[in-house]
């Protein structure tokens, strides 16, 4: 409560609600390009700014996806590129998205999707 009592003091409430709905739609922006690229899935509804990703190459078993997530997860972390989370939903690896620091615009948005589709589609 102390943290958000001073966010509201420091940038008051329309600067808030303007952050969240910039933050929710680059979210909509990531889901929306992960929807229409091929073997990429969003595997859970985007509420706030966390969109939750796949890649599924073709011709991969359910245990070869998740070594593959989790494999594309760790590289793009490591490149400093991004840093994103990988998690289980129903038992199977998938990566969490999280699209809301303070000075994330679209263009940081736009390129972290660029960083994952390279990364999850080389070796």
């Amino acid at each position: 409560a102390l943290k958000l009592w001073f966010l509201l003091r420091s940038e008051g409430a329309e600067a808030l609600r303007a952050r969240i709905r910039r933050d929710l739609d680059n979210a909509r922006w990531l889901e929306a390009q992960v929807r229409t690229a091929p073997a990429w899935r969003v595997l859970a509804p985007v509420q706030l700014q966390t969109v939750c990703v796949r890649h599924e190459p073709a011709g991969a078993d359910a245990d070869a996806i998740d070594a593959h997530t989790l494999a594309w997860a760790e590289r793009l972390n490591a490149s400093g590129a991004a840093l994103v989370t990988p998690a289980q939903l129903d038992g199977r690896w998938m990566v969490r998205v999280s699209v809301g620091a303070l000075q994330t615009e679209r263009a940081h948005v736009e390129a972290l999707w660029e960083a994952m589709r390279a990364t999850a589609t080389s070796r």
